[in-house]
C-alpha cells in the first residue's frame, strides 16, 4: 500500500499516544477529522499498524532484563526448541553473523537472570553465551517510553490492562463493560495507569508491510561518556529497539532499514559517532518467538 508524508506524521503521533482523539490527530499533521479518520481506517485494515497498549514488565514482576548472545555448535533448531520453553525469555531470533541466536531475558529480579543464563548455558549444543545486562531500555515498541512510578494494581486493573493489549484505542465504555465498572470508573483507572507509566498505548509498526524488511542487531563498544551516542541512537527513526547494558557491549539496539545498502550506510553512520570505539552486527534470519 502507498503511503505518504501525511501518513508518516499520523504514525509518529500515534507512536507517541495511540488514544489521541481524531481531532488531535488532525490539528498534530494538519489535516481534517474526517481525513485523519479515513486513514486511520486504511492503516488499520491494510495490517500496516496496529494500535496496542503495552504493560511495563514491572507490573507483573520483572524487573531484570538481559540481552543474550548465543553461539551454538552444530544446527540450531534443537537449541532453539529446548529455549522457546522458557517461560521468562520472551524473544528469540536465528541470526546470521559470529552469534548462531539472539535472546532476550525478562527475570523477577538478578538472582533469578543469573540462574536462567546459567541454565540455557548448560543446555546441549549451547558453546558460549555472552550477556549483556540492560541498565536502561530507551526505546522499544515492547517497553513504555518514560519513567514508571509503581502503583498499585488490581485485579481490575489488570483486566483493564489486557483489554488493552488487545486494543489499545478501545472506548472507556468498552474497557468498562469488558471489567464490570462503569465508564466513569474505568476512566479514571485507565488515565492513572497511563500517567504512571504502567501501560503505554502507541503504534505497533508491521514493517514488512512498509516494505522494511531488514531487521539488523549491532552493539557498541564506547568510550568516555555515552550520554552524546545514545542521544544520537535515540533519534534516528531507523533504530526501533535501544538500551545501555553491561558486559558484553556499552549500547544495544535493532535498526529496520529497506535494503542492505541502506543498513550499511546506517552502521557507517554509527561507526562515525564519537566516542564510538567498536561495533558489531547481526542480521535477524527468523524470529523464533516473540511473546511479551
Amino acid at each position: 500500500m502507498d503511503t505518504d508524508a501525511f501518513d508518516r506524521a499520523l504514525l509518529a503521533e500515534l507512536r507517541r499516544d495511540g488514544r489521541a482523539t481524531f481531532e488531535a490527530l488532525g490539528q498534530a499533521v494538519g489535516l481534517s477529522r474526517p481525513a485523519v479518520t479515513a486513514r486511520m481506517r486504511r492503516l488499520l485494515d491494510s495490517d500496516l499498524v496496529t494500535i496496542v497498549g503495552v504493560v511495563h514488565p514491572s507490573v507483573f514482576g520483572l524487573n531484570a532484563y538481559a540481552h543474550l548472545g548465543l553461539i551454538v555448535q552444530g544446527p540450531i533448531a534443537p537449541v532453539a526448541e529446548r529455549l522457546a520453553e522458557f517461560g521468562d525469555l520472551p524473544f528469540l531470533s536465528a541470526v546470521a553473523g559470529r552469534f548462531s541466536l539472539i535472546a532476550e531475558l525478562r527475570c523477577t529480579d538478578q538472582a533469578a537472570l543469573a540462574a536462567t543464563i546459567r541454565r540455557i548455558a548448560g543446555l546441549p549444543g549451547v558453546r558460549k553465551v555472552e550477556t549483556g545486562i540492560y541498565t536502561e531500555i530507551r526505546k522499544d515498541t515492547h517497553f513504555p517510553p518514560g519513567r514508571y512510578d509503581e502503583t498499585p494494581v488490581d485485579d481490575v486493573d489488570r483486566g483493564l490492562l489486557a483489554h488493552l493489549r488487545r486494543d489499545g484505542r478501545a472506548s472507556f465504555a468498552e474497557l468498562a463493560d469488558g471489567v464490570g465498572l462503569s465508564t466513569s470508573a474505568a476512566r479514571t483507572r485507565v488515565l492513572r495507569l497511563l500517567e504512571s507509566g504502567a501501560v503505554h498505548v502507541g503504534a505497533r509498526v508491521n514493517a514488512s508491510a512498509w516494505g522494511a524488511p531488514v531487521l539488523t542487531g549491532f552493539e557498541v563498544t564506547l568510550g568516555g561518556d555515552p550520554a552524546s551516542v545514545v542521544s544520537v541512537l535515540d533519534g534516528l527513526d531507523r533504530v526501533q529497539y535501544l538500551a545501555t547494558a553491561v558486559g558484553r557491549a556499552d549500547v544495544i539496539c535493532t535498526a529496520v532499514t529497506y535494503d542492505a545498502d541502506e543498513t550499511l550506510r546506517l552502521l557507517e553512520d554509527v561507526r562515525a559517532l564519537p566516542g564510538v570505539l567498536g561495533l558489531e552486527s547481526w542480521t535477524h534470519l527468523r524470529v523464533l518467538k516473540e511473546q511479551y
